[in-house]
């Protein structure tokens, strides 16, 4: 370490603490010689505690390798204004340098002026994140994909490498998770039940919430040694707090500022009108793909995914049969017992034949009481066949209905693709007449 300044900086010195920028002399070993008092305010440090120092240690670890090229450049004889690069302050915060630098040789000292842009640099960052947010937020129509946009502006702008989005169903009792970004890797079920906890206190206070290790005594329930700070903050809309976001930090990880938690506040006002946009865009879909009585997809949505059933069979990766399904003597059930009771019928009969599905086939209600089914299977049409069978079984049983025995047993008729239709319109068309076929065989 330099014991004693060199004459120049011992001769300037007065006049360089006397500047707002940080006046810095560094040696051609790259070690500080002199800093200017401002280096206090600036770099957190005294000065005295900086003499001797490496320069390139206090640069963040991104820009030490372009910083060393300019220093080369410097050194070589080349003046050098307006350099821009990031150093550590003493408290671990991220400082925002403006350099002017010159070699003087006779010195053998690289002297420079370094004025803190941070507030600059962040109205910019601020600037950047708010627009993409808001561009996303209009753009991004998927839920997960919005979160992870998000996500990266935030972490532009602060410690947010861990992060999780938590929404509440409906009734506000259930929570899902939408979004979950951790370093750490896979989420463990005790870890998410001691999140989904913090979750649901943010969301009922409807306010940010802080809770950091050795500070706070909740933190004491942590089930994760290694976690060190949780912020929470609601995400809140007009009609109330939908959910919750969470930025989580680990070990040496830098928690958030205020300046911090005020600006994450405001992007989760955004965050939340957008989530809120999204989730009536999906009950809008789901209310014109899907019958409203029963909750089966409706025949919109029958012939979209009859359009994709027919190219898989196409494609040989399946074969497909269409089972139509009618209500005997529905009708006289609305004329017993009522409307009602026939509504609930229908509803009792629905979910009685979703439940009989694999998961390659489809159900939907198309009219009335009649319902399609498309049922695909990789192993050939008797698979097809062994499933309409077990539909048709499943329905032995009478039904109990508001208080009402109910036998009702529906007419079936099957179509295989292609030999009873190559189209869409002609594979329906030919499982409903096989329909009316054995409706009209039926005693």
């Amino acid at each position: 370490m330099t014991e004693t300044p060199p004459p120049l900086a011992a001769s300037l010195a007065p006049a360089f603490d006397l500047l707002l920028d940080v006046v810095c002399m560094v040696d051609a070993q790259g070690q500080f010689v002199h800093v200017s008092a401002a280096a206090r305010q600036v770099f957190g440090y005294a000065p005295e505690e900086l003499v001797g120092r490496r320069m390139i240690d206090l640069v963040l670890p991104e820009d030490r390798e372009r910083t060393l090229q300019a220093a080369q450049r410097v050194m070589a004889g080349q003046t050098h204004l307006n350099f821009e690069n990031r150093y550590l302050r003493k408290d671990g915060q991220v400082v925002h340098l403006l350099w002017s630098a010159r070699w003087l040789p006779e010195a053998g000292l690289r002297v420079a002026v370094a004025r803190d842009i941070s507030e600059r640099k962040r109205a910019e960052q601020v600037q950047a994140a708010t627009y993409a947010i808001s561009e996303a937020v209009h753009r991004v129509q998927d839920l997960g994909m919005l979160c992870q946009e998000v996500h990266q502006s935030i972490a532009t702008l602060m410690p947010g490498h861990n992060l999780a989005v938590a929404l509440h169903d409906d009734e506000g009792r259930a929570l899902s998770f939408p979004y979950w970004a951790d370093r750490r890797g896979p989420v463990s079920p005790e870890r998410r039940a001691n999140l989904a906890a913090f979750c649901h206190q943010v969301i009922q206070r409807g306010e940010v919430h802080m809770v950091r290790r050795g500070v706070d005594p909740e933190a004491e329930a942590w089930v994760d040694p290694e976690l060190q700070c949780r912020v929470g903050v609601p995400l809140s809309t007009p009609s109330g707090v939908i959910g919750a976001l969470v930025l989580k930090s680990y070990g040496d990880e830098t928690g958030c500022s205020e300046q911090d938690l005020a600006l994450l506040q405001y992007i989760c006002t955004q965050l939340a009108t957008a989530i809120e946009r999204l989730q009536l865009y999906g009950r809008l879909r789901h209310l014109s793909h899907h019958d409203a009585l029963t909750g089966l997809p409706n025949r919109a949505l029958l012939r979209d995914r009859l359009s994709l059933a027919m190219a898989r069979a196409r494609r040989g990766e399946s074969f497909l049969s269409v089972l139509y399904l009618d209500l005997d003597r529905f009708k006289e059930v609305n004329d017993t017992h009522g409307h009602l009771v026939g509504d609930h019928l229908l509803q009792a009969f629905g979910g009685r034949l979703k439940a009989q599905l694999r998961a390659s086939d489809t159900v939907a209600r198309v009219g009335g009481d009649e319902f399609v089914v498309l049922l695909e299977s990789p192993r050939g049409l008797e698979g097809n066949r062994a499933a309409a069978e077990k539909i048709r079984q499943a329905f032995a049983a009478p039904f109990e209905v508001d208080g009402r025995v109910l036998a009702i047993q529906p007419s079936l008729g099957l179509a295989d693709f292609p030999a009873d239709g190559e189209e869409e319109g002609q594979l329906l068309s030919a499982a409903d007449q096989a329909m009316y076929t054995a409706k009209g065989a039926r005693p």
